[in-house]
């Protein structure tokens, strides 16, 4: 069974018109041994706006449309705000940009063309220093962006209408209840 946040994070590319492929396997040599991982998502833009790629570090929608392709990695760890101690607490954050992840993704999807890598967390912290700091940190461990929680589901909150039926869609057939019965403005 899939991750929800996983899960909505699919959504959410889709929404934004990218194909998206889950559960890009590979295998890594740590201290402790080794073992089988994988990237999370793989999303590809068939129509990226070439001339606007992202510039910034944190996106939001509106960067999107210039992404060509990426691998992105989910951390939906809603409690916490990601802070440098959490970042340095957590190295397996840092696994979806290992150099056996990174092959893997090119040998199997991207065949050697160039791609972003995307992490997607609860939030990153408010305090500006502490911020920089996260901010710096994942950075310097190989993460070209980062997209927090509240873009997703605020994106995908807008795009359910209370009036609409989404047979195909468990996650937009939710937010429409709640739309439904004023649980959601």
């Amino acid at each position: 069974m899939p991750d929800i946040n996983e899960t909505i994070v699919r959504h959410f590319f889709e929404l934004n018109g990218f194909l998206v492929r889950t559960n890009i396997k590979y295998w890594f040599a740590g201290e402790r041994g080794g073992g089988e991982s994988d990237i999370d998502l793989v999303v590809y833009n068939l129509n990226p706006d070439k001339l606007n790629p992202p510039q910034t570090f944190v996106l939001t929608v509106k960067e999107l449309p210039g992404l060509r392709q990426a691998i992105v990695e989910t951390k939906g760890w809603h409690t916490e705000s990601f802070t440098k101690g959490l970042i340095r607490n957590a190295p397996r954050i840092f696994n979806f940009v290992r150099p056996e992840a990174i092959a893997a993704a090119a040998d199997t999807v991207f065949h050697d063309a160039d791609f972003r890598r995307i992490l997607v967390v609860s939030r990153l912290s408010r305090v500006p220093d502490s911020r920089k700091a996260a901010v710096q940190l994942l950075k310097d461990g190989g993460i070209d962006h980062v997209i927090e929680f509240s873009t997703i589901v605020r994106f995908i909150v807008n795009q359910g209408q209370a009036n609409k039926n989404y047979p195909d869609s468990e996650i937009l057939q939710t937010i429409r209840l709640l739309k439904v019965y004023g649980l959601l403005d």
